[in-house]
Parts: structure tokens; C-alpha cells; sequence
């Protein structure tokens, strides 16, 4: 990624490598000559991928769920991450226990994918790690009144109707 080289700072890299799923940065600083420097971000990127990997999760095309959309064309969508989910298991210790919730806002027609309507709140043995956006699978437009006339009609048919 970047290498330097200053009186104060000696030789200097940050560099990063990915093998499988995994990626890792490496960063040196202050060593007394750029092939001591190689030499150490290979040990470090060798010793990261023999000792650890990554596990997918959950990918940015996983349904998390399918919720109503209030005064939408569409009366569902799928809830989906807006990224891929991955955790860092040790190789030598026992996989983590990962777990998930949603926490999503209600939902009002226009919908865009992309746009953040929740949050992911990933669990790795019982701790939260981290927070991910989530949105919807596809673009929900707003229904007309003709649109939405007719669907409570047929859901007051179909038994379908929320009072």
C-alpha cells in the first residue's frame, strides 16, 4: 500500500494481502532498512492467515426478514444488511458464537435500496461487536389512492385486515 522512508521515522510500510476470505493489514515503522522491513510485514501477513480466518456471516443479499410497507405498491419487503457480515475466529480456538437482531423503523413508502431503515446488531458469544445498516432488497414506490383502495378491499375479503 505505502512505503516511506524519514530520518525520524526510518523505514516505513503499510501493507495489506488477502488469501480466501480473509484480508490483513501490516504496518512497520522505524526499521533501520527497507529488507528488514519486507522481511517483517511477510512475518506478520504469514503469521495473521496461519492463525486466523474469517467466516461469513451473513452476505449483503441474506433476508433478514419481510415487513410491511405502509402506503407502498408493494405491500412487503425483504429486509437485507447493506454489507457483508464476517467475523475473526482464532484457528486454534473453539469458533466464536455469533448472533443477530434487527431493530427496524417503520416503514413508509417511497423506500430506496441503499437507504438505512434499521441496524444489524451483531452478537459474537453474547457481546455486542458491532452495528450494521440495514435496507430494504428492492425500491418500493408509493401506492395512488385507486391502488390502495383496492388492496384494503381485498384484505377485508382475504381476512387480512389489521382494525
Amino acid at each position: 500500500m505505502k512505503t516511506g522512508y524519514t530520518a525520524e521515522a526510518g523505514y516505513c510500510l503499510t501493507a495489506t494481502a488477502k488469501k480466501n476470505n480473509s484480508r490483513f493489514i501490516a504496518v512497520v515503522m522505524g526499521v533501520s532498512d527497507s529488507k528488514t522491513r519486507n522481511a517483517e510485514v511477510s512475518e506478520m501477513l504469514n503469521f495473521a492467515f496461519a492463525q486466523y480466518e474469517t467466516e461469513q456471516l451473513l452476505s449483503k443479499n441474506s433476508v433478514l426478514g419481510t415487513l410491511e410497507v405502509e402506503k407502498g405498491k408493494q405491500k412487503y419487503v425483504d429486509i437485507v444488511p447493506i454489507d457483508n457480515i464476517t467475523i475473526l475466529n482464532k484457528k486454534s480456538d473453539q469458533k466464536k458464537i455469533a448472533t443477530y437482531e434487527i431493530e427496524v423503523e417503520d416503514l413508509k413508502a417511497p423506500l430506496k435500496k441503499g437507504n438505512i431503515v434499521g441496524e444489524l446488531i451483531i452478537k459474537e458469544n453474547n457481546k455486542i461487536t458491532r452495528k450494521i445498516g440495514v435496507t430494504v432488497k428492492n425500491n418500493v414506490e408509493k401506492a395512488n389512492f385507486i391502488e390502495l383502495y383496492f388492496r384494503y378491499l381485498k384484505d377485508i375479503f382475504t381476512g387480512d385486515i389489521k382494525i
